[in-house]
């Protein structure tokens, strides 16, 4: 879809919502808010934030990129910053990328790592809103529960098949390259104990910081039903249907919420703050990218953006050790 196309979903999602939801409510919902609890969400989601980048650092070192871990949460802040203006949620990974490589001339593996990285994260949220599923202490409507595992089965299945690219793209030198990239991966079960480790610890944060918004809003949610919210709603915004997430965000967090009795202000109003905890994290990536140290790397425009060194796989090692 193109950016206007998305611009429209975005707004005819939201102007729905702003025609059935009660303002009075909202407003009634900020006045009580309790802005310390809030607070606390975005604290908790910065720390949650240098822990990704650590885990950023670990998956990104076996393909050569051996810088200290201040670079890789530099680069995960700055990416957060971009989110907030690029069309798609995941604009920022781009960006992240872009940094990591800084014109070196492997491209192509900076974006593996973020990836990968992204890829442990959705896949840990993911089973634990199925392990949330099936221990839920209340009636769950069926399509709740078929939405949840129909989408872990999905991402499974597409995880399981990435391995087998290399052999049916021997003639795609990058797509091959992606895949032996993978294979790396897969060679080192310490690296992935370790990174799923973190990624878990990662997605139980991410899903406490939102269990604080409604902590703060004295929103009429059970803790355990954050557990299948926030993975859920988070998958949605990736869809590249909507202008970063927007509308999508605020419309999945109504549909989940509804079959809970949630009115549709507590609902949007729980979305916009999670929104907010977000940006006011990502302002700290904008001031890292306006007054950091970090060099901006040069924007190519030509073919060789995507392309690695042709005789080198990692920094400073053959193709064949990559």
């Amino acid at each position: 879809m193109s950016k206007r196309q998305r611009l429209c979903v975005s707004l005819l999602v939201l102007g729905w919502l702003a025609w059935k939801t009660d303002w009075g409510q909202v407003h009634q919902a900020f006045v009580d808010l309790r802005w310390e609890l809030w607070a606390a969400a975005v604290g908790l989601y910065i720390v949650t934030q240098c822990v990704s980048g650590l885990r950023w650092q670990l998956l990104a070192r076996p393909l050569g990129f051996d810088r200290p871990l201040s670079h890789f949460i530099g680069f995960y802040f700055i990416g957060m910053y971009f989110n907030l203006f690029l069309p798609t949620s995941m604009g920022g990974d781009v960006v992240r990328a872009w940094y990591l490589d800084n014109r070196s001339g492997h491209r192509l593996n900076a974006l593996l790592s973020v990836f990968v990285d992204r890829l442990s994260g959705l896949l840990l949220l993911l089973l634990l809103a199925c392990i949330a599923t099936t221990t839920a202490p209340m009636a769950l409507p069926v399509w709740i529960s078929w939405s949840v595992w129909g989408c872990t089965a999905s991402f499974l299945l597409g995880c399981a098949i990435l391995p087998a690219i290399g052999a049916f793209t021997q003639k795609y030198e990058r797509l091959n390259r992606l895949a032996e990239g993978l294979n790396l991966y897969r060679r080192r079960p310490g690296l992935f104990l370790a990174t799923s480790g973190l990624s878990l610890l990662v997605q139980v944060a991410n899903i406490a910081l939102v269990w604080l918004v409604g902590l703060a809003l004295n929103a009429p949610i059970p803790g355990s039903y954050y557990w299948i919210l926030v993975p859920m709603v988070t998958l949605l915004t990736l869809a590249p249907v909507s202008l970063n997430g927007m509308g999508i965000r605020e419309g999945g967090t109504v549909l989940f919420l509804t079959p809970l009795g949630v009115t549709h202000a507590m609902a949007v109003s729980l979305a916009f703050l999670w929104f907010a905890v977000f940006s006011a994290a990502a302002l700290l990536g904008g001031g890292l990218y306006l007054f950091g140290r970090f060099p901006r790397p040069g924007m190519e425009s030509n073919d060789e953006t995507f392309r690695d060194s042709s005789d080198q796989g990692r920094t400073g090692q053959s193709r064949a050790a990559a």
